[in-house]
């Protein structure tokens, strides 16, 4: 049974929104903050309470380790930010590498005919906490690097930490993005009207788009390797790849449509990335706050582009490599990551260059293809099932061994995902831009219109299927 408090949860939707809304708009500006903190915690505790205060102690110790950094020395300051980065990461790696990597070592172990075995512990992932601790390296780093200051208070500290729409799977926040919002903010009707619009377009595309396809791409992945055929596997694989996109944007848009009502503006974490024509392009369009972050904080801490050619692929490919095992504790994760890494490394060789002498669709069918094998990998349950299933793509002369029933509405969802996908660079039909001249004048009225109708539909479903969690919440 999930416990989290999820934004398509009716326990979220029609109580706690609600309450902590009404609160939100009642009290004095001077104790929103309060209301926001304490909604936070309510928020994150209510899947975990004990996870709560490993969150909020370690919160305590950053909060305090930026003032080391911002009031002392180089030297001493160093030293707090590698205290607070290693504290982080520890966090990160105890609660969600330390059952991987004793599975390892007991798989050496084995190997080797050894007796002798490592207990396996039982210990459960805090939600959201990569994207927490990611948030809390940030503000250590930033104010050593002096591109960003400390907070002016505790509070303004943990609500940046634990700021519920952002909390439990990003997009990843700077301190010093939001700092002034944190202090002084307001929030017009105008913020409103937009973030309820932002949250109820992310609710449809969970609820609609990402799980009827999780539900199509969990039945054909689940299936023994030997019994999927071509067709089967191309369908799981394309279902799959319009899931995670709409589920994880479908979440961003939640999360940035809440900070709106709340007046945050933070950043885009998606920008249509099934349009890109190379893998560079992908990741400029694809959970952008998890790319900058790889830049800001890892790719250019290990030289950048400051060391010889040979060093920078090779510090390119470990970033994605690292970014792959963030996701998840799973060797899948890992080779999904160094995949990525490799194609970014093709782009700078060669591909950027050669691909300027072939047609757009050339490049975006290529890239596509890979993209979607590489999310192949990525959903798999295992390094074995993702070869047998991508060998399976390549060939089309592999049958299914039994019947796999394909609803119509997983055909229609297909295609409005795909439509969605990649209306940027879809052709433009003369009608339609006509049409689009006379919504134009009432575009206001109708888009109201269309998202009370949205809401409506989605609640019905919601309220009518069994609930489905957000896939980011596993990494």
């Amino acid at each position: 049974m999930v416990k989290e408090m999820l934004f398509n949860s009716p326990l979220f939707l029609f109580v706690f929104s609600p309450i902590m809304l009404a609160v939100y708009f009642t009290v004095n500006r001077k104790y929103k903050n309060f209301v926001l903190l304490f909604s936070s915690l309510v928020f994150y505790a209510w899947a975990e309470p004990r996870f709560i205060w490993v969150l909020l102690g370690s919160a305590l110790l950053d909060y305090w380790l930026g003032q080391i950094i911002a009031n002392n020395e180089k030297r001493i300051a160093k030293l707090a930010m590698i205290i607070g980065i290693i504290g982080n990461v520890g966090i990160l790696g105890y609660f969600k590498y330390t059952n991987f990597l004793m599975d390892n070592l007991n798989h050496i172990l084995l190997t080797i005919n050894s007796s002798f075995s490592l207990p396996v512990l039982q210990i459960l992932l805090p939600v959201g906490v990569s994207f927490v601790v990611f948030e809390k390296i940030t503000y250590l780093v930033d104010i050593y690097r002096q591109v960003g200051k400390t907070a002016p208070g505790i509070l303004n500290y943990l609500v940046y930490v634990f700021l519920f729409p952002k909390l439990l799977a990003g997009p990843i926040v700077k301190y010093h993005d939001i700092e002034d919002q944190l202090v002084g903010r307001s929030e017009t009707l105008k913020d409103i009207v937009c973030g309820v619009k932002r949250f109820c377009y992310g609710l449809a595309k969970k609820v609609f788009i990402a799980d009827t396809m999780g539900e199509m791409a969990d039945l054909i992945f689940a299936l023994p390797a030997n019994d999927i055929g071509f067709g089967a596997a191309w369908l799981g694989a394309i279902c799959f790849t319009l899931q995670i996109y709409f589920d994880f944007s479908g979440y961003s848009d939640m999360a940035i449509g809440l900070c709106r009502i709340f007046g945050f503006r933070i950043l885009e974490n998606f920008r249509t990335p099934y349009i890109s024509k190379n893998f560079t392009e992908f990741w400029r369009r694809w959970h952008i706050s998890l790319s900058t972050w790889i830049r800001d904080y890892l790719y250019i801490s290990m030289g950048g582009n400051r060391v010889t050619r040979s060093r920078m692929y090779f510090n390119l490919w470990v970033c994605f490599l690292l970014s792959g095992l963030w996701h998840g504790a799973s060797w899948t994760f890992v080779v999904w990551g160094a995949y990525h890494g490799f194609f970014l490394i093709m782009d700078k060789l060669f591909w950027l260059d050669m691909q300027k002498r072939l047609p757009s669709i050339i490049n975006w069918t290529i890239t596509m293809l890979f993209v979607i094998v590489g999310w192949v990998i990525f959903r798999a349950d295992s390094i074995h099932q993702a070869w047998s299933f991508v060998l399976t793509m390549l060939n089309p002369w592999a049958q299914t061994s039994q019947l796999i029933y394909v609803p119509n509405n997983v055909w229609f969802f297909i295609v409005v995902g795909i439509v969605l996908s990649l209306a940027p660079i879809l052709p433009r039909i003369k009608i339609i831009n006509q049409k689009a001249e006379v919504i134009l004048k009432y575009g206001r009225q109708l888009e109201l219109g269309l998202v009370v109708v949205i809401f409506l539909i989605t609640i019905t479903k919601i309220s009518a299927v069994t609930f489905n969690p957000f896939l980011y919440f596993r990494f």
